[in-house]
């Protein structure tokens, strides 16, 4: 009876021991494919779906291989505008154009996510909507006339990649993992990452990610004390996503392959996410605070003698 119990104790420690490094894990991931790498891993699937382009290929870019429609398609950037290039563009031009009456409906889904992925893979990637391209210019123009954001970063922000897919994904799965498990310090740790990382790589789809899961952690947080442990994981996070990020960089910057980075980047992110944990920063604000206060205090009391020196004198 005893042995039982004492196998099921630590078969429960090393569940538990075994899901604090997952979570350091992906913490650590999340914040790489916000570096260079996230160019590495289009390539990689850049080369898994490579081929001669199918009549699914040629069914999203329908429009822009049109003569009578390609000159106001925007040029390279035609995915924006053409309609055939989100999901549900990409889906109702395979089957009115793309797939013959003998494909299946598994033959013409597999055809159009292969499709999907080979733009996702490319430096354009895949647009979030499909813009109207006077509007488009005009908002783009506005916002960078009046507050200085290029039209390129606009761009960006509304398209995505396969890395940004990834990202998202690593961002959902790390949500749900700890939605429930996490305190208040943990949460706010994850969503400063993910928020860092989708800022860093303009990931409009992880910026969604990070907006909830900053929510999650306000909701965690129903006392000072916690708000207080709010901003202690923020910027926990903020230092492991920066730590992954500036490793990345070095290991580039020596030369180092990509997976010779990623092994740096990982390792740097968690062991700045277990130094992290022996630094309150709250803590070190409140120092600062009571000492600065003695300082004014003990500066107040020297300038009052001095003073009351020359009264007498």
């Amino acid at each position: 009876m005893v042995t039982a119990w004492r196998v099921r104790a630590g078969g429960r420690v090393a569940i538990d021991g075994t899901k604090e490094r997952a979570g350091q894990v992906f913490t650590a991931a999340q914040a790489l494919l916000a570096s260079d790498l996230s160019g590495e891993l289009n390539k990689l699937v850049a080369a898994a779906v490579k081929g001669v382009p199918t009549v699914y290929d040629k069914a999203m870019d329908a429009n822009y291989l049109d003569p009578t429609l390609r000159s106001g398609l925007g040029g390279s950037y035609h995915r924006f505008f053409d309609g055939g290039h989100t999901i549900s563009g990409a889906a109702k031009a395979a089957r009115s154009r793309g797939a013959s009456a003998d494909d299946t409906v598994v033959q013409e889904a597999l055809g159009t996510v292969k499709a999907l992925l080979r733009d996702a893979s490319t430096p354009r990637g895949l647009p979030l909507a499909t813009w109207d391209k006077p509007t488009f210019d005009s908002v783009a123009g506005a916002l960078e006339s009046k507050f200085g954001i290029p039209k390129a970063w606009f761009y960006e922000l509304n398209t995505y990649d396969a890395a940004d897919l990834l990202g998202a994904a690593i961002g959902v799965v790390s949500v749900i993992y700890r939605w429930n498990r996490a305190d208040t310090e943990e949460f706010a740790r994850l969503a400063s990452v993910i928020g860092m990382s989708a800022a860093v790589s303009t990931n409009p789809l992880l910026m969604v990610v990070s907006v909830v899961a900053m929510a999650r952690a306000y909701s965690k947080a129903s006392s000072a004390e916690e708000f207080a442990e709010l901003v202690d994981g923020s910027f926990k996070g903020a230092a492991t996503s920066g730590a992954s990020l500036a490793a990345v960089a070095v290991a580039g910057s020596a030369g180092a392959s990509a997976g010779l980075a990623l092994v740096v980047g990982v390792t740097a992110g968690i062991l700045a996410y277990k130094v992290s944990d022996k630094v309150n920063l709250v803590s070190v604000v409140r120092f600062a605070k009571d000492q600065a206060t003695v300082i004014l205090a003990n500066a107040r009391q020297t300038v009052g003698e001095r003073f009351h020196g020359l009264d007498t004198g």
